[in-house]
């Protein structure tokens, strides 16, 4: 089977039954991922395995599809967060989300959002768990997701580590059935928002799936709403030279 065949088959079967429901907060372990939500969105320029800093997996119904903390280099020399598929189905994903705070879909895409990957080809799809969607579906506060995958898009080679820039220009793909982007139909955010003005942004993330076990790819410089994450497998040391090293590398975090 060829890559292109591989990646189209993977574009389109990333999400699957988890994002398609309306989602479940889990309950005690969602710590800060569940209460930040109230307090709109908070950057969180670096997120370590010991201090992830607001990223994780607050679904019930996603919790077996774990990200991890890696020392493999994407962009910088601190790691990076690796979406690694060790499960079988129904849990044959790899996700990791922040919250967005419930800021309008409208407002989030005047600022880039993108991200680094170090991958063979693209695997990674970037993720917006919106409600207030024209979804008519009763119960569900107008839930859909959105996602971009580079299959379909202009994307960077990511074979030695590449930057998938400003994906908020280009085609992405809704769960449901919503005003501007039939169901599994690439869109364009523009057509989306038009169709959609009371559309808020919950959760945002990156995922690989549904695919085989041991399928997985490498992330870092997640960047959303002028939020720049570093994703780092170890704390920085205390030591202001190191954290002015970690400054250097991607300049303002806070910039987009």
């Amino acid at each position: 089977m060829s890559n292109s065949t591989r990646r189209l088959g993977l574009a389109f079967a990333l999400v699957g039954a988890a994002a398609l429901a309306a989602p479940a907060l889990a309950g005690a372990t969602t710590g800060s991922l569940g209460s930040s939500d109230a307090a709109g969105f908070t950057c969180s320029a670096l997120s370590t395995e010991s201090t992830p800093n607001g990223w994780g997996i607050p679904f019930d119904d996603e919790k077996n599809q774990l990200a991890f903390y890696s020392d493999t280099k994407v962009l910088d020399d601190d790691g990076s967060l690796k979406l690694d598929i060790v499960k079988a189905t129904p849990d044959n994903r790899s996700a990791w989300y922040h919250s967005a705070g419930s800021i309008p879909l409208a407002d989030a895409v005047k600022n880039e959002i993108g991200f680094a990957e170090k991958a063979a080809t693209s695997q990674t799809s970037f993720q917006l768990r919106l409600t207030g969607t024209t979804n008519p579906a009763e119960g569900e506060n107008g839930f859909a997701t959105l996602y971009w995958v580079a299959n379909g898009n202009v994307s960077a080679d990511t074979a030695t580590g590449g930057t998938h820039a400003n994906i908020q220009n280009g085609k992405w793909i809704s769960t449901r059935d919503i005003e501007g982007a039939p169901r599994n139909v690439p869109s364009d955010l523009d057509d989306i928002i038009a169709g959609n003005p009371d559309a808020t942004i919950e959760h945002y993330g990156v995922s690989v799936g549904r695919g085989e076990i041991g399928t997985s790819t490498h992330v870092d410089a997640v960047k959303f709403n002028g939020c720049t994450t570093n994703f780092a497998k170890n704390d920085p040391e205390t030591s202001t030279g190191s954290l002015g090293s970690l400054g250097n590398i991607f300049g303002s975090l806070s910039a987009s």
